[in-house]
């Protein structure tokens, strides 16, 4: 009997373990824009279910994470048709910690202002590989990026089925009839939910990646051993995304959400090197942020 006992304690613990989520998400709502009470009310139990949607569904096979990821999304109504239609946008964030360090780092920061989406109140929120919804299949796509972002930091390429899965969620609105805003292809720098993923998985762009994943795990993660050598990493990856970007000669999305997610991170963290030319070749690598490394140069004297 005890062995039967303690044969369904293993089962369930395995079953427990099989079934740990890797999301720890947080869904913040801002109303203010939205004039109707009627569609206000709507939403009464919306951040609720969409914490329900992300955290309780197991959106990987990994079962080797030891901590669940944890990510935000600051939702703003801007304005409804009729009771349960809404416009809206949606800030995207999410973090890793720093080996032996109290700091997390950000890994992805993004402002997406095209989206609508349907929904009615105590509707059932399930999700669905196969078919396109306007509200649900924007969420997944946000969801596989910020697994796959996290990945690329611990290893190289790591990210790729995460980005892949991206891409499938992409296509399904493209073959979709309803509401499709912001996942229509783009012109180059211009912001699209496709235009990023395809950057994301295209071998032209696969430096960037690679710089990404030397500049968090052997950068960041090694400051606390070698801070010398983990700089010269770190400033190495950012040249490589520079040489990249002048290789390509184009706008990149890519690019861009790196150095917006990044840039007050690589200012305070260049602040400590003894190189006193550091933030004139961080200007000549991110030109758009060059104000933040002028104000942090100044710091440096």
């Amino acid at each position: 009997m005890r062995h039967i006992f303690a044969s369904i304690v293993c089962t369930l613990l395995l079953i427990s373990v099989s079934f740990a989520q890797e999301i720890e998400c947080d869904i913040n709502l801002n109303l203010e824009s939205l004039s109707t009470t009627e569609a206000q009310d709507n939403l009464s139990d919306f951040v609720q279910q969409l914490k329900q949607y992300i955290n309780s569904y197991r959106w990987s096979n990994d079962e080797s994470a030891n901590e669940k990821i944890k990510c935000s999304f600051t939702i703003s109504i801007h304005s409804s048709v009729g009771e349960h239609h809404y416009v809206a946008q949606a800030f995207v964030g999410s973090q890793r910690p720093i080996f032996h360090s109290s700091r997390n780092t950000a890994v992805l920061r993004m402002l997406d202002d095209k989206w609508e989406f349907d929904y009615i109140r105590n509707q059932a929120l399930i999700h669905s590989s196969s078919q396109f919804d306007p509200l649900l299949s924007f969420i997944d796509y946000y969801l596989y990026l910020i697994l796959g972002y996290n990945a690329d930091t611990y290893k190289q390429y790591g990210g790729t089925p995460y980005f892949q899965r991206a891409m499938e969620t992409v296509n399904l609105a493209r073959g979709a009839t309803t509401e499709t805003k912001g996942w229509e292809p783009s012109g180059q720098g211009t912001f699209s939910r496709a235009q990023l993923v395809d950057e994301l998985i295209n071998p032209k762009f696969q430096d960037v990646r690679k710089a990404v994943h030397t500049y968090h795990k052997r950068g960041l993660d090694s400051l606390f051993s070698d801070q010398t050598r983990s700089y010269k990493r770190m400033l190495s990856a950012l040249d490589k995304i520079r040489k990249l970007r002048e290789k390509i000669n184009q706008p990149s999305l890519m690019i861009r959400t790196f150095f917006d997610t990044k840039y007050l991170e690589i200012a305070e963290i260049f602040t400590g090197s003894s190189d006193p030319f550091v933030f004139d070749r961080l200007s000549k690598i991110d030109p758009a942020h060059q104000k933040t490394y002028d104000e942090y140069k100044e710091k440096q004297k």
